[in-house]
């Protein structure tokens, strides 16, 4: 063997070395990035990052007493109507109220012509004077034909004849009695009255005008109270009693309730639609209520006392039913619930919660069983903080 021979023997152990150390060199670096670095292993194997709390407002279960009640509608109407008419033929003097005004009972409304009346009566008066001085000669002719008859002086017949003149005289009074009366009242009906206290529709007929007898001059309403006819379903017959307060609600007054009492329930019920006829009384003193409005009906038919109650939003609708979370150690729970009566946004649970538990209000739509909860006033305004944070961040 040569130089040159261990020459080329050198050079091929130096590249080989070259080669193990690059090797070498990679590897290392391949554990570095799967590893990591040195001391980082057990860290990188600990527990995982614990779940952020789900933001919430919560609420505790109440107790309430709530009203059972039900719902009628209906229609307001005057207790009683009337048409104003001419009891006699004559022409309007004058018009003595103001078309939609209230009048009282007795309140003069028309007054017709009562001249022809008063000429009549004057002769039917003059007629009668005459008649009762008949009436009294007939008397004494009568008498003194008796005297005479019982001494047989006068004939029998005489006596009869003064009898019959007399009886005469006396029928003719009568019947001049009988047409002075029959004046006088329908001077009376000259002075058209409102027979009962209400409010006057428009009127039918001017002053100046002729009227005839039956002819329809105005219309009176009685409106103080009014009466509210509505209809309930058969179910409810046994639980509505005349002399139950029913509370009236109509469009024209929706922040007013006006109060009624029930004055009478229908003993049969209608086949066709199964339902019963209902009449309450509404009280009307301010008169802000007009016949013809259309109104609800609220009728208490029950109370229930120291019922567990929850805001309507903390419900959770399922295909079951409702369910709600409960507050378990700050922890979110679900859990099946009853329903039962609904007032003013609130709900009657009657099976899964008892009073005085906390169930969420807001925010159960992000939360799962099982999620840790953070209270807070308003959920939607804390996430809107969170997500803004995590932008900027």
């Amino acid at each position: 063997m040569g130089k040159a021979f261990w020459k080329k023997f050198r050079s091929w152990l130096s590249g080989l070395g070259v080669a193990l150390i690059s090797v070498a060199v990679l590897a290392g670096t391949a554990v570095y990035f799967v590893s990591g670095p040195p001391g980082q292993g057990d860290a990188a194997a600990g527990p995982a990052r614990e779940r952020p709390r789900v933001p919430v407002s919560l609420t505790s279960v109440e107790s309430a007493t709530l009203q059972e009640t039900i719902f009628g509608v209906g229609t307001l109407l005057a207790a009683a109507q009337i048409e104003i008419v001419s009891e006699i033929s004559a022409r309007v003097r004058a018009i003595h109220f103001e078309e939609g005004s209230s009048v009282e009972e007795g309140a003069l409304l028309f007054e017709l012509d009562d001249d022809r009346l008063q000429q009549q009566l004057a002769a039917r008066l003059a007629a009668l004077r005459s008649a009762e001085v008949r009436e009294q000669n007939a008397a004494r002719i009568l008498e003194r034909r008796l005297w005479l008859s019982e001494r047989a002086a006068v004939a029998e017949e005489d006596r009869d004849q003064a009898q019959a003149e007399l009886d005469t005289a006396v029928a003719e009074k009568q019947r001049l009695d009988a047409e002075v009366a029959l004046i006088r009242r329908e001077l009376l009906d000259t002075m058209i009255r409102a027979p009962f206290a209400g409010a006057v529709s428009d009127r039918f007929v001017d002053r100046g005008a002729y009227v005839s007898v039956g002819t329809s001059m105005a219309r009176l309403y009685q409106i103080d109270p009014l009466e509210m006819n509505f209809y309930l379903s058969e179910r409810h017959l046994g639980r509505v009693r005349k002399g139950q307060t029913v509370a009236i609600s109509m469009a024209a007054y929706p922040d007013t309730q006006f109060e009624g009492k029930i004055e009478f329930v229908s003993p049969a019920v209608d086949e066709s639609t199964r339902q019963f006829l209902v009449k309450a009384q509404v009280p009307n003193k301010e008169l802000l209520l007009k016949p013809g409005t259309f109104a609800t009906a609220i009728v208490t038919i029950g109370q229930r006392e120291d019922r567990p109650v929850i805001p309507e939003e903390a419900l959770v609708a399922t295909r079951r039913g409702y369910m709600v979370f409960v507050i378990e150690d700050d922890v979110a729970v679900g859990r099946d619930v009853r329903t039962g009566l609904r007032q003013d946004g609130r709900v009657e649970i009657t099976d899964g919660l008892e009073i005085g538990e906390s169930v969420v209000r807001e925010g159960h739509l992000r939360l799962s069983g099982g999620d840790a909860v953070q209270a807070v006033d308003d959920p939607e305004e804390e996430v809107a903080e969170g997500e803004d944070l995590a932008a900027r961040g």
